[in-house]
C-alpha cells in the first residue's frame, strides 16, 4: 500500500446511488441497501472508487496471490 496519507472523504459528497454521476465515488456507506447512499467524493477517470473506498476495496495481485498461497 501507498505510504500517502489519503484523507477519508468528507459525508458533504454523499448522494444517493441513483443520483451519483460520473467521477463520484460508487462505494455505499449506508446501512440501507433499499435506499442505497454512495460515498460520492470526486474519483479519476478509471476507477468507481475515490482513492480512500479504492484502498478499501483494492488488493494488489501479489497481495491477492501471497492470500491463495497461504
Amino acid at each position: 500500500m501507498n505510504n500517502l496519507r489519503i484523507a477519508e472523504p468528507s459525508p458533504q459528497y454523499q448522494t444517493a446511488l441513483l443520483e451519483a454521476r460520473a467521477r463520484q465515488c460508487r462505494f455505499i456507506v449506508s446501512e440501507d441497501l433499499r435506499d442505497a447512499v454512495c460515498c460520492g467524493a470526486p474519483t479519476s477517470e478509471t476507477s468507481s472508487w475515490c482513492e480512500w473506498h479504492r484502498q478499501i476495496v483494492y488488493t494488489p495481485r501479489s497481495e491477492r496471490d501471497r492470500r491463495r498461497a497461504a
